[in-house]
């Protein structure tokens, strides 16, 4: 049981936490979160300190009025700055207003800038672990604080009262909240205070039946510090635009935050690496944001926190043996004053799981591809399970290189291509074994349809082209090969009909599509190969079409 104790004598509060009796992730979290923030604070030499003492899955934490009034100075720690805008705030008067010149089209203008004073929450607390100090990270946590936990302005007033030069507030409500629980609990009785959504996602003050959702108190003073141990990501949309005579792909438009809120397991483990985490986490630029902030879809931040936990605990131990029981994943996004949750899960850091991903990471660049590979991993399933469905949805030229194909992103064929070298240099090492797993057969099938399909596309091509690979492959530039143009032309339109023609069709009709037709080229295949593909023909013909698209998308890729 959680305890509170009040010792009359030395003025002094002691909260008893055990983790496990904690009762949310969010919780656990601020439990954390809030060791964290003492440790920031003993790093930096401010006094008074609250005397914590930490075990694997219990905490004490002692407090004079003195020393929670630091606590809460930091967290809610504030400055004025200037912010420049460019279009005037409604309802609100600009401190100043500036002009300065810029060049558009080779001329040049002058625009209007107009300045206000703005609250900024500083996040010492943050700032005494990341790398960059002040820098992308900070950035990041101020504008996810700013727009989802205190995305409604009169939410702020605790970082204002800061910003003022004022003592924050929140430490006489907490003390006294926290005085009076104890009181409670010495009579049998438990206090309990309303929780809001700006503490714990997902709350409300009260429901549609009037409700109202609250929590112990000592429980609830745990809730404002969850955030200093969690991952914030930015998930992107893809935005599809036709140009001239192409589609463009934009990555640019941001769907709100992912928060990756961990749940310790082990809470003293847990500080030390999460410690090392923070200060572990890139600072490389991608636009305004740090690069590994940026997601494809929610579920990929909380592998990357796991990405980055393991990361840091293999560098230091050399195992892969996490203070993590789960990772919680909130999709957040402000519509107006409303924030809306847009989805929400949760990941389990098994061992096998972060193996896998840490193997796979680099190789995903294209989104899509990205998109379906991750979702598998998740599910546990082969690496190309649903990239049917995907080709299904969007234009031929996403998947098959054409002069059509969008330049803004890494070509899909590419990442395929990359997979198809992984499994071949896999099987290599393990010629020559007594057995083979069953993952291991999938992937020598893998590899057969794609030399298959590859062997027909290069072969027609050449045919239809009137150029031979081996005549040109060695007149290189820059290390790249000179593909003739009348050969590019040949490739682009053989490959994009063969992929259409496959993608048109099920069952028989895809079953002589290929045996007569890309089988219609002489294929000098070994028995065991050809018996292979003409089983998994028989038995699974949609786990063949599929193979054999994503071999016509890497086939098609010419650097």
């Amino acid at each position: 049981m959680n305890e509170i104790e009040y010792d009359e004598k030395n003025k002094t509060l002691t909260l008893n936490y055990k983790l496990f009796e904690l009762p949310t992730a969010q919780h656990k979290a601020g439990l954390a979160g809030l060791l964290v923030l003492i440790k920031s604070l003993e790093l930096r030499k401010l006094a008074p300190l609250p005397l914590a003492t930490v075990s694997s899955s219990f905490a004490q934490i002692s407090f004079t009025q003195e020393s929670m009034q630091l606590v809460m100075d930091d967290l809610f720690d504030a400055q004025w700055v200037e912010a420049k805008v460019k279009q005037k705030w409604k309802g609100a008067e600009p401190k100043r207003i500036e002009e300065t010149e810029v060049e558009s089209n080779g001329k040049k203008k002058r625009e209007k800038c107009f300045i206000y004073d703005v609250v900024q929450p500083k996040g010492m607390f943050l700032q005494t672990f990341f790398s960059d100090g002040d820098g992308l990270w900070m950035k990041l946590w101020r504008n996810m604080v700013w727009e989802i936990l205190r995305g409604v302005p009169t939410t702020r007033n605790v970082f204002e009262e800061r910003a003022g030069g004022k003592v924050s507030s929140e430490c006489t409500k907490k003390w006294a909240d926290l005085l009076k629980a104890c009181e409670d609990l010495k009579k049998g009785k438990y206090k309990l205070g309303d929780i809001s959504s700006s503490l714990f996602l997902g709350a409300e003050a009260s429901n549609a039946e009037k409700v109202p959702y609250q929590g112990k108190i000592e429980e609830n003073f745990l809730l404002p510090f969850w955030h200093i141990v969690s991952l914030i990501f930015v998930p992107r949309e893809l935005e599809i635009k036709r140009m001239e005579n192409r589609l463009s792909i934009s990555q640019n438009k941001e769907l709100g935050y992912v928060l990756a809120i961990p749940e310790p397991n082990n809470l003293e483990e847990f500080i030390e690496e999460i410690i090392d985490v923070l200060r572990g986490l890139p600072s490389e630029k991608f636009g305004f944001r740090p690069k590994a902030a940026l997601i494809d879809l929610m579920h990929e931040g909380g592998l990357e926190f796991l990405y980055h936990f393991a990361n840091q605990k293999t560098v230091n131990s050399g195992d892969f043996s996490l203070s993590l029981h789960s990772i919680e994943l909130y999709h957040l996004e402000k519509k107006g004053n409303r924030i809306r949750q847009l989805a929400y899960d949760r990941i389990l850091p098994q061992t096998s799981l972060i193996q896998d991903y840490q193997v796979i990471r680099e190789g995903l660049e294209n989104p899509y591809y990205k998109t379906i590979v991750l979702k598998n991993l998740l599910r546990r399933e082969s690496w190309y399970v649903g990239a049917e469905a995907v080709f299904r949805k969007e234009p031929v030229s996403f998947f098959v290189f054409t002069s059509k194909t969008p330049s803004e992103i890494s070509f899909f064929g590419n990442d395929v291509k990359r997979k198809f070298g992984q499994i071949e240099e896999t099987l290599k090492l393990k010629k020559g074994a007594n057995c083979m797993t069953e993952k291991e057969f999938e992937d020598q099938l893998a590899l057969r349809i794609y030399r298959l399909v590859q062997n027909y596309l290069r072969r027609k091509t050449e045919e239809k082209s009137g150029h031979k690979y081996e005549e040109f492959k060695n007149d290189k530039e820059n290390n790249k090969i000179k593909f003739p143009p009348k050969y590019r032309e040949e490739m682009e339109r053989i490959s994009s009909d063969a992929f259409l023609a496959m993608r048109g069709r099920r069952d028989h009709d895809f079953l002589e599509y290929f045996t007569g037709t890309l089988c219609s080229i002489p294929q000098f295949m070994a028995e065991e190969d050809f018996l292979a593909i003409s089983k998994a023909l028989i038995t699974d013909w949609q786990k063949v079409k599929t193979l054999a698209m994503l071999a016509v998308s890497a086939t098609s890729y010419i650097s």
